[in-house]
């Protein structure tokens, strides 16, 4: 029998080939980010950035705020309103607020004087303050669960639950302090017998004064700028690692560059902390530049693998030229106003602005905006050409250096003409050295299990000891900085407690199941609690931990 049944083809439908379909989109969640981008996606980054730009304001516009001075004034003051503060967070990303946590830290304070009163006619229970404090935190967990209680069984908002606990724990502050003391406030915790043992826990002082470090492993100075440069030195290291492929083999031509880079940024920098004046900081500074760039690059060469020699055309056209030509525009201008106006007048121009405030603001605003155009420019550019972004991004580094060393030649101030420019010009040569190492070795645009946990040990690694350098920096004095300073500068403990806190309820809402819990139920409560997640007993002890704290 025929297979032509006239009616198809039979041998066509067997081996003509189905239509082609279009690939499937990439998911763009799945897509591989490098550090920057990791950073800058994290919901926290925003209030990071505007914590940093009030605390620059406050660097830039004070002589004191940027000392070690100043920031034991903000700190001491921050400490215990931080550790409320924390807990408070954490309870509102659980998606509930509570008004009683004032009321709670008065209440508290006053139950435990309270509690170690001598009996008598107007007296309290004559505890010991090993007793009275843990009664204490008992009464704070108990206040914590009635609130998550009934804000559960209730499912009233917590702004109304919270609000009637402040008013009954300020009543009965009121009412118990006329009851057992006949006053509406109580007094008496130093009577304890064993005061002295709890204060040293609580209340006790580090005074910086009394501790001097001039000679131990070369000083103070000497240690803390080691241990900043190890840190930076580790956390370009990690950031290398997480954003560039790595070579089959090392090369060893790498390491000869890496070494004398090295060599030439060491001595740049100790010429320029040892040195004060136009000539030197440009000679010094040029010096570091180039012993930085020279060993970043000797180091990629050793390790990491180089990009294909097709570098594309540059291209400065459409929104990229435009971005690129109103950028650079904006900065010259800035300069040159800069330049322009005097920088010492004090003739009021308006409400509240002078002439030396308008060349602040006019030289900043539009140097930084410019900037910004330009890096956009350059991310624009990567997109279609690599040698287009290279120069864009070359082009905005050098344009940031020469706003450096104009800051340099007119501030009058050592720390405008040290402190400020060794920050800008690290950060033109970190865009310099990201152009050179974008354009001449290959980005990775994928997980790598090995070389993310070199890179993220790296980066963990540097930022501690770029912090344990700081609290040297903080905690210790020299006898030559105490002949030119005057006061005695005190760091309580609470400040100490405050770090501490913070740094593992950030561990705990990050890393662990509790913190992704917290998550969840401030995100969608009942949803959180189909998938399994208990949510209303996390919520009540977030409301316990804020009573706590």
């Amino acid at each position: 029998m025929s297979p032509d049944l006239g009616l198809f083809d039979v041998t066509a439908v067997a081996t003509d080939p189905p239509p082609a379909q279009a690939a499937p989109e990439p998911d763009e969640r799945l897509a591989y980010r490098g550090p920057i981008q990791r950073l800058l996606v994290r919901p926290e980054i925003g209030a990071m950035i505007g914590a940093f730009v009030i605390w620059l304001f406050f660097w830039l516009v004070s002589d004191v705020f940027g000392t070690v001075a100043g920031a034991n004034n903000y700190m001491d003051v921050s400490a215990t309103l931080g550790i409320m503060a924390v807990a408070v967070a954490l309870l509102m990303i659980g998606g509930e607020f509570d008004l009683s946590s004032g009321a709670m830290t008065g209440a508290t304070g006053m139950l435990v004087v309270l509690l170690v009163k001598e009996t008598g006619e107007f007296g309290g229970a004559g505890f010991p303050l090993f007793i009275a404090i843990p009664l204490t935190f008992l009464f704070a967990v108990g206040v914590g669960w009635v609130n998550g209680t009934l804000v559960e069984r209730t499912s009233l908002p917590s702004f109304i639950v919270t609000l009637g606990t402040f008013f009954v724990l300020r009543g009965a502050k009121l009412g118990f302090a006329k009851l057992f003391t006949d006053k509406v406030i109580v007094e008496g915790l130093n009577d304890a017998p064993d005061f002295e043992f709890w204060n040293n826990f609580f209340g006790s002082v580090w005074v910086r004064n009394d501790h001097l470090w001039d000679s131990f492993l070369g000083g103070r100075d000497l240690v803390f700028t080691a241990l900043l440069i190890l840190g930076a030195v580790a956390l370009l290291a990690g950031l290398l690692e997480l954003s560039f492929v790595r070579r089959g083999t090392a090369s060893g031509a790498g390491l000869p560059v890496v070494l004398v880079g090295a060599a030439a940024a060491i001595g740049g920098l100790v010429g320029l902390v040892n040195t004060d004046g136009v000539t030197a900081n440009w000679t010094w500074g040029g010096v570091m530049g180039v012993g930085i760039v020279a060993a970043t690059y000797g180091l990629a060469m050793w390790r990491y693998q180089p990009r294909s020699p097709d570098p594309g055309r540059l291209a400065l056209a459409g929104t990229t030229g435009r971005n690129f030509g109103v950028g650079v525009l904006l900065v010259v201008a800035g300069v040159v106003l800069g330049m322009v106006m005097d920088s010492t007048s004090d003739r009021v121009l308006g409400f509240l602005l002078t002439v030396q405030g308008l060349r602040a603001i006019l030289f900043g605003g539009l140097v930084i905006f410019g900037v910004i155009l330009l890096m956009l420019a350059a991310r624009s550019a990567g997109e279609s050409s690599s040698v287009t972004q290279f120069t864009i991004t070359a082009v905005t580094a050098a344009l940031v250096g020469g706003v450096t060393f104009v800051i340099q030649a007119e501030a009058a101030s050592r720390k405008f003409r040290a402190e400020l420019f060794a920050i800008l010009l690290l950060l033109a040569l970190a865009l310099l050295v990201s152009a050179l190492l974008r354009f001449r070795f290959e980005r990775r645009g994928f997980a790598d299990d090995v070389s993310d946990r070199i890179g993220r040990l790296a980066v963990m690694a540097g930022l501690a000891l770029m912090l344990l350098a700081t609290l040297i920096r903080m905690l210790y004095s020299t006898t030559t900085e105490l002949e030119t300073i005057t006061g005695r500068i005190t760091w309580r403990v609470s400040v100490f407690y405050f770090l501490a806190f913070t740094v593992v309820s950030t561990w705990v809402l990050l890393r662990t199941r509790f913190g992704s819990w917290t998550f969840a139920v401030g995100g969608n409560k009942n949803a959180s609690r189909q998938v399994g997640v208990p949510a209303a007993r996390t919520k009540t002890q977030l409301f316990i931990v804020v009573a706590l704290a």
